[in-house]
């Protein structure tokens, strides 16, 4: 039975730091990004983010297209006697590290939503966190356009074009005969499908959002963690890096 959680919204955020102890982390499998109601969205929405660069969310659905279940790290440590719980994409931590945690008091813990180990710049999020809001909006927008534009320079290459102006003529043709319609058909179901994509991870961007700016990182409205932690890799980094767990 698929175990749906609720979109975090958290409305406290504090930062914590200190050094891990007693750590515990469980690879455990949850559906962080859709609801019961949603699984007809899930083909859809797998394939529009694979084409706007979020590796790791097309990768965690594409595996199974029939399941709307990930799977993540449920992390637990005590930091400073105080008890942290909660989810990360990817844990890279370990007892004994230097951190400072984005969290927020619930009844019996502090509930996790970010941690970073400030010595290497290594940051670890809530699922499907890793852009702040407008850098999500932008992502989304810029590969609409290169796809887009892309699919009318690959249909002028196809019909043996050689030029601007034998281009040129190709596209008056091909508007005056219909065939426009075709392409601004193909075009505008691209732009529905990462729209749709692009609503249903926003809950995600504003979270991370506040925790860049709990942990008090530079700029934390135009950080876009999978662009930092481009030639950023170290030799201990899994293949998940740079897609589940970063670099600031």
């Amino acid at each position: 039975m698929t175990d749906f959680l609720p979109h975090p919204a958290p409305l406290g955020l504090i930062k914590l730091t200190g050094k891990i102890s007693d750590y515990k982390v469980v690879r455990e499998s949850a559906s962080f990004v859709f609801t019961k109601n949603d699984q007809s969205k899930l083909g859809v929405v797998a394939i529009a983010a694979s084409l706007v660069g979020m590796g790791g969310q097309a990768i965690s659905m594409a595996s199974n297209t029939t399941s709307m279940e990930e799977n993540a790290d449920h992390i637990q440590f005590k930091l400073n006697d105080k008890i942290l719980k909660g989810w990360l994409w990817r844990s890279p931590f370990r007892d004994g590290d230097e951190v400072e945690v984005a969290a927020e008091w619930q009844t019996d813990h502090y509930e996790i939503f970010g941690v970073t180990r400030p010595n290497d710049k290594t940051i670890a999020l809530y699922p499907h966190c890793s852009r702040s809001i407008s850098l999500h909006i932008k992502n989304a927008i810029k590969w609409w356009l290169i796809i887009s534009i892309g699919l009318q320079i690959g249909i002028s290459i196809l019909f043996g074009t050689n030029g601007w102006q034998e281009l040129r003529d190709f596209w008056v043709g091909a508007i005056d005969q219909g065939g426009g319609w075709f392409v601004a058909g193909i075009t505008v179901f691209i732009a529905i499908a990462i729209w749709s994509m692009t609503k249903q991870w926003m809950p995600f961007a504003k979270l991370a959002e506040k925790v860049f700016t709990t942990l008090d990182l530079p700029n934390p409205r135009n950080i876009d963690l999978v662009k930092s932690s481009r030639n950023q890799r170290k030799n201990q980094d899994n293949v998940e890096f740079g897609s589940m767990y970063f670099r600031y």
